[in-house]
């Protein structure tokens, strides 16, 4: 390789790195822009990716959408417009291990986990659950990794 060819390819490599990370983020980046965008006990945000949907509680709204590929299913506490749950399905193989570091980024380290069996789950104060797991389907990789925040 000529030293004009590896200048050149140097700065390829230096022009396209900002990119790998940003490539790299792909549904884990996905994922927490939506759980910092909806966050629990506050206004639900009027964001594109979510529609008013047929509520499933009485005195609730409940919203529906899909960003990137995440379903997204959101509801109101009663009588209110802050976000009680929060609900996001990736349907597929099992990217818990994917997904898991942005997950915490956002609402901390799991309370339990149970990592071979795709398992994670967090406690607060006041009846707040959340939790990270994927539920396998009838063929491979026709399942849905699931994360959901709601109180119990």
């Amino acid at each position: 390789m000529t030293c004009a060819r590896r200048v050149t390819l140097f700065v390829l490599v230096l022009l396209f790195m900002p990119l790998f990370p940003a490539m790299a983020t792909g549904l884990a980046g996905t994922v927490e822009k939506i759980l910092r965008e909806v966050r629990q006990d506050q206004p639900v945000p009027s964001v594109d990716y979510l529609k008013k949907g047929e509520p499933v509680n009485i005195d609730c709204t409940s919203y529906r959408g899909d960003y990137q590929g995440v379903r997204i299913s959101v509801e109101t506490h009663p009588n209110s417009q802050r976000v009680s749950s929060v609900l996001l399905e990736i349907a597929g193989p099992d990217r818990t291990k994917e997904i898991l570091p942005a997950v915490k980024r956002v609402i901390g380290p799991p309370r339990t986990s149970s990592p071979k069996q795709s398992q994670y789950s967090w406690e607060w104060p006041k009846y707040r659950t959340a939790s990270l797991h994927y539920v396998r389907g009838k063929g491979p990789g026709e399942g849905l990794t699931v994360v959901s925040l709601f109180y119990r």
